[in-house]
């Protein structure tokens, strides 16, 4: 009687499974492809692509989702912030120039010197 019991109790649920996976394609479909863009994500990922959960999450969980909010807008103000640093530095530097004729380098002086004597 408990292994027909049991029996029912997952043949149950697997239906229930089957059909919530079924009606929410589309969402399953782009939690896939944010995987296959990202390889590995986490809780702030799932719940961007699908939604809130339809129960309520501990207090601690919802702290530590905004602690990651927060960390990720501080990641990408310091990445902002470096790549503005290498474009300042790649436009104060200018682009090496050829030497003109007027410059003085080794080889123009010693001309200089023996058109001068």
């Amino acid at each position: 009687m408990i292994d027909v019991e049991v029996r029912n109790i997952i043949n149950q649920q697997y239906l229930e499974c089957q059909k919530l996976l079924t009606e929410r394609k589309a969402d399953v479909e782009s939690l896939a492809e944010r995987l296959l863009e990202k390889e590995t994500i986490s809780l702030p990922d799932i719940v961007e692509v699908l939604g809130q959960r339809p129960f309520p999450q501990k207090a601690s969980l919802l702290e530590y989702l905004e602690e990651l909010k927060e960390r990720a807008a501080e990641d990408r103000l310091e990445e902002e912030k470096e790549a503005k640093k290498t474009d300042d530095v790649e436009a104060a530097v200018p682009e090496h120039e050829e030497p003109s004729e007027t410059t003085e380098t080794p080889e123009n002086k010693t001309k200089d010197d023996q058109q001068s004597k």
